[in-house]
């Protein structure tokens, strides 16, 4: 039996997405390629590794056995090969495929510089990224269909992984600048008792802050709740109120005075922690993301 590498990074894909068609996509592929490489896999190991329940795709018994030795064989190789390229000493000539995810206000503020000083490095390492929460992001992790995310909490900690700290993120209260509270020289969190609160959906480390520091404060102001950091930000400058969010999200905002940052006694901060399986040796490249993160922030 010869079982192909590529092969298996298929099935992997498909098994992720359990969609023919969003595999073939994220490969680069024509759907009739992935549905060749799934039949040969299957042919090579003589079992039936998905089957048709209604309009879904779903793993058989085998299938779920595959797909755990599937990502140990593939990291495998792609320690090997690494090694071979770090003993010839290039960086450049390094390829493979670094999986990472991390929650909107890190994909879009943080994280684009550090994964263009990555480019620069490793030009012919593919790099997968997508965006994630907090319980998405550490069950990719811990099943290996991730290689590092990115999360912004108070502290981490999750079976099966291993969390960094690389540095701090402030959290500010933003508003508008001619909203009433603008000119205080101090603002408490008891002072947001009259406001109208901006805040990101429930399931994040900011809001989980905010929450607890509005409980200590005894005070139950009005909320709105929204998904994106995009969307607080401009309600808070179109003067709804008074918005929650990450220092590096609103910069821009308050030097052109579309917002600006109230004098908040309590100046909350996050940590910025890089997330990995604790039981996977990380490569160099993945080494190296971190302690760019690092330069970078």
């Amino acid at each position: 039996m010869s079982v192909e590498m590529k092969h298996l990074v298929t099935f992997l894909e498909v098994a992720r997405s359990m969609s023919f068609t969003k595999a073939a996509e994220e490969l680069g592929y024509v759907q009739s390629s992935v549905t060749t490489h799934i039949k040969a896999l299957e042919a090579d190991l003589g079992v039936q590794l998905f089957e048709r329940l209604g309009r879904r795709n779903v793993l058989t018994a085998a299938g779920e056995e595959l797909r755990e030795h599937a990502r140990t064989l593939i990291t495998c190789s792609e320690q090997a090969r690494e090694a071979v390229r770090q003993a010839a000493g290039d960086a450049h000539e390094i390829r493979g495929t670094l999986h990472i995810a991390a929650p909107e206000s890190l994909c879009a503020y943080r994280l684009p510089h550090v994964l263009r000083a990555l480019q620069d490095r490793y030009p012919l390492l593919r790099v997968v990224f997508r965006p994630a929460g907090r319980a998405t992001l550490l069950a990719a992790v811990k099943d290996g269909s991730l290689d590092a995310g990115f999360l912004l909490e108070q502290s981490v900690h999750a079976p099966m992984t291993t969390a960094e700290a690389l540095t701090e993120e402030p959290l500010l209260l933003v508003a508008r600048p001619g909203h009433p509270r603008a000119g205080d020289r101090r603002t408490t969190t008891a002072h947001l008792a009259d406001q109208t609160l901006l805040v990101i959906e429930k399931g994040c480390a900011q809001r989980e802050l905010i929450d607890a520091e509005l409980k200590e404060a005894g005070i139950d102001p009005v909320t709105m709740e929204f998904f994106s950091v995009e969307a607080v930000k401009k309600c808070a400058a179109a003067g709804l109120g008074v918005g929650l969010l990450p220092a590096s999200t609103v910069g821009e905002e308050i030097r052109r005075g579309e917002l600006v940052a109230l004098p908040w006694t309590r100046a909350p901060r996050l940590g910025i922690y890089m997330i990995t399986h604790k039981a996977r040796r990380p490569t160099r490249a993945l080494r190296d993301l971190a302690s760019l993160a690092r330069e970078c922030w």
